[in-house]
Formats: C-alpha cells, structure tokens, sequence
C-alpha cells in the first residue's frame, strides 16, 4: 500500500474510542456487527507477521454487497495496516494474511457496505515485541 494513514493516537480499546479513531478517519461512524468474523490469536510471540484472517456474512450481489475493509491497528505507528477491495458477483468477502503490531492492542475490522454503512468488529491481540520496528 503506497502512503498512510496519519491521525492521532486515541487510547483504544473502549468502544467509544474506536468508533472515535473510526468516524476521524472515514467522516462515519461504524456500527459494531456481528457480520464480520475477525480471527487473530489471543497471544502471539512477535508482532512481525501476526496472523489474520477475516470473512464477512454478505451475499455479494448487486443489492447487497462488500465494497472494501480495513484493517486498523490503533497504536501502530500507522494505524491503517490493510485494506482489501471486493467486486460483487466476481469475489467472496474473505481474506487471510499477516500484519504487524506495534504493541498488545485491539485489532479493528471496518467494513463498508454498498449502501455507505459502515460495520465494525475487534479483536484483542497480546504480541511480545514490537513488529513494527
């Protein structure tokens, strides 16, 4: 990904806050769903290739579909660590991949719909060195 995301740190975890870091970065404010299956471990030994993997319940047809999702680490030193694009009818709204963690820190899915909705789960991840340096 070419460029970054720069917003100030907000002390995530209270989910005032990541609807905060949310809405100062995309103008929304997200709704937390249940529609996103964010899976990372609880514990991982290094915070270099931390793994994820992500689904979205969506039927992907014209009316109803997944235009992107991205992946916030709130206190790394860029917070936006991926951003995936889906095209409805032509591809599934899931995904696995590594990132990297700066420090223990919740993980934010963002996702938003065809309609400009905006959903939002999170995960806690604890990782033991920082992989982001």
């Amino acid at each position: 990904m070419a460029g970054g995301v720069f917003i100030s740190q907000v002390d995530a975890g209270d989910s005032d806050d990541d609807v905060a870091i949310v809405k100062q970065l995309t103008g929304k404010t997200p709704v937390e769903s249940d529609r996103i299956h964010l899976v990372m471990p609880r514990t991982f030994p290094n915070g270099y290739t931390v793994p994820l993997s992500l689904e979205i319940d969506s039927p992907m047809t014209e009316a109803d579909h997944v235009r992107h999702v991205r992946v916030l680490a709130p206190h790394n030193p860029l917070i936006e660590v991926a951003r995936f694009h889906f095209v409805p009818r032509r591809s599934e709204p899931r995904v696995s991949t590594r990132i990297r963690l700066a420090e223990p820190q919740y993980v934010l899915a963002v996702v938003e719909m065809n309609d400009g909705a905006l959903l939002m789960n999170k995960t806690w991840v604890e990782v033991a060195t920082n992989g982001c340096t």
